[in-house]
């Protein structure tokens, strides 16, 4: 409402009136939204409490990498998707946090503070209007016969009371006009920024997601293939129930008294010997311990203690195709079985299930477990031992003796049937033994424990005599597809088929020196990394890198980030690792104990003195604040970088810089970037370097290391570094010279980008990955060349070149 005439009359008090009317009118709208937004508020801080509670419980759930029970059910995986549902609870409290600043703290200032003014400055208006009305009256009612004095008084008092007055007036006008102008933006920006908050909320879960996608659609891929094996090794599993059932209920019908003469032992059938000596020879071949062991025959015997009392005890025997004969100590139980179902696991996953997941499965089934194995006892080598069917001082059935040069062992079947089987399968292991003497190699080594009886995926860990025989035949494998195989065989299902030799960016990047740690922290095992440090870092320390900015710290993930891990970015970082980056970075951290005060470099002030020698290293079990402390101190402030000055006996930082990246020493080039924030995209001279291709392109790339030298340091001026890079560096030395502003598209003084330089230098993984990084391809010199003419003329014979650049140029 604009006021027309400011002189005070009804009209103008009305005005205000109107005015006033109308601010406590959106006052009280205000305060009730404010209710609103409060509830709304403190709902978002209880959903982002639920998701940590939820990411936390899944995270527990989840369990770690050595628990044998999460990894079955496929924990580590789970733990891949806590990290996005944390970075998106993460994103709900900013949310949180900037509807509170931008609608709550905006509402609530309205309401105590606007409106407040309003009240005050009527409060004190309405003052001043009483005690102007009592001086003017005070005034008029002055007689004629009043003393000069007086009146004088009286007029003066009138005068500051009308003063006061206008002064009262004027304050409520400036007050409600201030209230009138909120109205017209204020609600309309607090509104709007908390619309632009929602954006920018949803838009980063989106990203994050949909970053996930191509994870999350090969994880729901593999559970169905899960699915589908275990539907498959479940109804194996009841074809194998039902048929051993059905082999019990024919030896229950079957006669058991009968008891194994010399004739019953003589004809030992031909097909067995051929099975056991097939059985034999092939892990007498085999060169290794896993491929080579396979179960001739298993069961229960009851065996004759050494003891006085000489009495019975019933004990699960394995007898091996390396003449070994074991028995458990403790009865098979479900401890043992489950280590027995983890070991075969071990083997399998690793070995054949290519694809989705296969580095967690091959890391995580790989030990932890050997103490949930059943005792196992190495019994004794059937290669010095024989067998007697009569058993000395037992008048029990069944009953059949091994006799070792260390010790006699008194053993009893349940059966005849199961007594003639076992003396048979002995009496064919020892023949074997006899023949071939090859498992006498292997008896040094001895028995580590129950390790021995664990197979590879190929064969059943346990195996009886009709197993041994269905394995001559072709058969077993068929009936007994173990998890892995399955996996191998049902690759038609859509499964990824990914390159087993083709290591994973995680695996590799771990490797250098130094990145099994965090780089700030030391946190074990870091799964995030910053493009630009080139350094490896946990989950919490990203949080911190994000903060800083992308200026400072490009924050990407070893796992969820795949497309960033390109072989430019790994050659890279394989040329740094952490060990040498915290040796820029921590310099003067590390230091601090040599160095006394006096001696600091002299760029190094007394306030950063005091910072270095207060500050240390966090570990990964200090707080976040420590860390964050510590980050913003290292990467923002530069606080523990030793910052070099030119030396008068050493080239300047330009000079030395060009000679790095002229040798490919991307470590050097890196230390100048940091130390002294050398410029990437400083032109060296004026002259053009493109002139030696001028001269002759194919001299000067079939020319000897010297001449290339001497070349380059003739021809260097007017090009950048990265022009430099594109002539004698490699895919990496370019990645770092980008990851720190290198210009792409940067022109020497004979008009050609880095894209030419490459191109006629026939670098082809260079030419890519500028063309990758968005580099114009229409770019022409002065000669009005374009990378595609270029590429006729190099004879640069690569098609992918050739398909992206005309797929530029669409």
């Amino acid at each position: 409402m604009n006021f027309t005439k400011l002189d005070d009359s009804p009209m103008f008090r009305q005005q205000l009136q109107c005015l006033e009317e109308s601010a406590e009118s959106l006052r009280g709208r205000c305060f009730k939204f404010y209710k609103g937004c409060r509830k709304y508020t403190e709902g978002l801080g209880e959903e982002y409490d639920s998701d940590i509670a939820f990411v936390s419980a899944l995270e527990s759930f989840g369990g770690g990498h050595s628990d044998p029970i999460c990894v079955a059910f496929g924990g580590p995986v789970m733990n891949k998707f806590t990290i996005a549902l944390r970075e998106i609870g993460t994103y709900k409290e900013v949310l949180r946090s900037q509807v509170e600043h931008l609608l709550n703290e905006r509402l609530l200032h309205f309401v105590n503070v606007d409106a407040h003014e309003v009240k005050e400055a009527r409060k004190r208006f309405d003052k001043a209007t009483l005690v102007y009305d009592q001086a003017r009256e005070k005034f008029l009612s002055l007689r004629k016969s009043s003393r000069l004095d007086t009146a004088a008084a009286i007029e003066e008092e009138l005068h500051n009371a009308r003063t006061s007055f206008e002064q009262a007036r004027f304050n409520l006008v400036s007050t409600l006009s201030h209230v009138e102008a909120k109205k017209r933006y204020e609600f309309l920006e607090a509104v709007g920024g908390m619309m632009d908050a929602h954006l920018q909320f949803f838009r980063q879960g989106y990203e994050l997601l949909h970053q996930m996608e191509p994870f999350i659609n090969q994880v729901l891929a593999y559970a169905q293939q899960s699915r589908e094996c275990s539907n498959y090794e479940q109804v194996s599993l009841t074809e194998r129930m039902l048929e051993h059932m059905r082999k019990i209920d024919r030896e229950c019908r079957q006669p058991l008294n009968g008891s194994p003469n010399g004739d019953s032992l003589r004809p030992s059938t031909k097909t067995s010997h051929e099975v056991i000596e097939a059985v034999m020879q092939t892990a007498a071949k085999g060169k290794t311990a896993i491929v080579q062991v396979q179960t001739i025959r298993q069961g229960y015997l009851s065996k004759r203690s050494s003891n006085l009392r000489g009495d019975w005890k019933r004990r699960f025997f394995v007898l091996d195709s390396r003449g070994m004969l074991y028995y458990y100590r403790k009865p098979w139980c479900l401890t043992s079985g489950a280590g027995s179902q983890s070991s075969v696991q071990r083997h399998n996953p690793s070995e054949n299930a290519s694809g989705l997941l296969s580095r967690w499965l091959s890391s995580h089934y790989h030990g932890g477990v050997h103490d949930e194995k059943p005792a196992a006892r190495h019994t004794v080598n059937l290669l010095t031992s024989t067998i007697k069917v009569d058993a000395d001082q037992s008048d029990l059935r069944f009953c059949f003796r091994i006799i070792s040069p260390t010790k006699i062992y008194t053993l009893q079947a349940e059966n005849a049937l199961d007594q003639k089987d076992w003396i048979e399968k002995i009496n064919g292991v020892i023949t074997s033994l006899l023949s071939f003497q090859t498992p006498e190699r292997r008896l040094s080594a001895g028995p580590s424990g129950i390790g021995d009886l664990y197979f590879d995926g190929n064969t059943s860990s346990m195996i009886d005599s009709r197993d041994v025989e269905q394995t001559k035949n072709g058969e077993h494998a068929s009936k007994n597809v173990t998890f892995g195989n399955y996996l191998q065989l049902s690759r038609g299902l859509q499964l990824p088929d990914y390159n087993l030799k083709c290591e994973k960016p995680i695996d590799v990047l771990r490797r250098v020196c130094g990145n099994e740690l965090c780089a700030d922290c030391g946190q074990p095992e870091p799964d995030w990394a910053s493009l630009n440090l080139g350094i490896l870092i946990c989950i919490e320390c990203s949080g911190v890198h994000r903060n800083l900015g992308v200026h400072i710290s490009k924050v990407r993930s070893l796992t969820l980030d795949v497309k960033v891990w390109e072989q430019s970015v790994l050659t890279l970082f394989q040329s740094l690792g952490n060990t040498y980056a915290n040796s820029i970075w921590e310099e003067l951290l590390h230091l601090g104990s040599t160095l006394p005060n006096d001696n600091m470099p002299v760029a190094f002030c007394k306030s950063e003195k005091e910072k270095q020698f207060l500050m240390r290293k966090p570990s990964h079990d200090d707080p976040i604040s420590v860390k964050e402390k510590f980050i913003h101190a290292k990467y923002e402030e530069k606080a523990f970088v030793h910052k070099r000055k030119d030396n008068m006996h050493l080239l300047s930082v330009a000079e030395q810089i060009w000679e790095s990246v002229r040798t490919n020493d991307k470590k050097a080039v890196y230390r100048h970037i940091v130390c002294s924030e050398a410029d990437v995209n400083a032109v060296h001279g004026q002259a053009a370097i493109s002139d030696i291709f001028e001269k002759s392109s194919s001299s000067y790339l079939d020319s000897s290391k010297n001449n290339e030298d001497h070349l380059i340091k003739e021809y260097s001026d007017g090009c950048s570094l990265l022009h430099l890079a594109c002539l004698n560096a490699d895919i990496g030395m370019v990645e770092l010279l980008l990851q720190y502003g290198a210009h792409l598209d940067s022109y020497d003084s004979r008009g050609q980008t880095p894209l030419h330089h490459s191109i006629i230098s026939r670098r082809s993984a260079i030419t890519k990955q500028l063309l990758r990084r968005g580099a114009d391809p229409q770019a022409t010199d002065r000669e009005g060349n374009t990378a595609l003419q270029l590429v006729s003329e190099a004879n640069l014979d690569d098609n992918e070149v050739s398909a992206l650049l005309s797929e530029k140029k669409r």
